[in-house]
C-alpha cells in the first residue's frame, strides 16, 4: 500500500492542520513584534508596552496547541526508542498501538477538562489582570488544538492498522525529519 491509498478524510483532516499550523505561525510572528517592540519602547522610551506579559501567555497558547497536531501528523514528536529499535515488528507494532490508544485516552481526558475549564471562565467572567481580556477564548483554543492533536493520533493508529505510512509528508523536507 502507498501514500495513494491513504483515504481523502484524512487529507482534509491534515490540511486543516496545516492551516492551523500556519495560524501558529502567525501567532509566533505576533509574539516576536510585540516582544521586539517591548523591549525597543522599554530601552529606547522608557515606555513598556502595557500587557505585554498577559498576551504574551496568551500568544503562548495559540502557538503550541494550534501546532500540535500537524507535529503528529509530521511524526515530529520527540521519542525515545531505546527498547524499540532492539525489538522485532510484531513488538513494535504492539507498542505503537499501545502509546496510540494511552495517548488518545489522554489527549482527549486533557481536551475535554479545557472544555470544562471554558465553561467555567465564561461563567466566572475571568480575565487577566492589565488588559482585562477574557482569559475563554484562549483555554477554547488550547481545547481545540488538543482535540485536533487526539483526531491526529487516531489517524495515526487507524494508518497504522491499515498497513499505510503514517507519516504525512513534508514537501520542504524530503528526508522527513531530522534524526538526532
Amino acid at each position: 500500500m502507498t501514500r495513494r491509498d491513504i483515504p481523502r478524510w484524512v487529507a482534509a483532516v491534515r490540511g486543516f492542520n496545516t492551516v492551523t499550523h500556519y495560524l501558529a505561525g502567525i501567532g509566533l510572528m505576533a509574539l516576536l513584534f510585540l516582544t521586539v517592540t517591548d523591549i525597543l519602547g522599554r530601552t529606547l522610551l522608557s515606555r513598556p508596552v502595557p500587557g505585554t506579559v498577559e498576551v504574551t501567555s496568551m500568544l503562548l497558547v495559540v502557538v503550541v496547541f494550534l501546532a500540535v497536531a500537524h507535529s503528529e501528523d509530521m511524526g515530529d514528536h520527540i521519542t525515545i526508542d531505546l527498547i524499540y529499535e532492539r525489538v522485532g515488528p510484531r513488538w513494535k507494532m504492539v507498542m505503537d498501538l499501545f502509546a496510540d490508544i494511552f495517548s488518545i485516552i489522554v489527549i482527549g481526558l486533557l481536551s475535554f477538562q479545557l472544555y470544562q475549564f471554558v465553561l467555567r471562565n465564561q461563567a466566572s467572567g475571568a480575565e487577566t489582570p492589565v488588559l482585562d481580556l477574557p482569559i475563554w477564548p484562549f483555554v477554547l483554543v488550547a481545547a481545540f488544538g488538543t482535540a485536533l492533536y487526539a483526531v491526529s493520533t487516531v489517524i495515526r493508529m487507524i494508518l497504522r492498522v491499515m498497513g499505510l505510512p503514517v507519516d504525512a509528508v513534508d514537501p520542504s523536507d524530503p528526508d522527513g525529519g531530522v534524526e538526532v
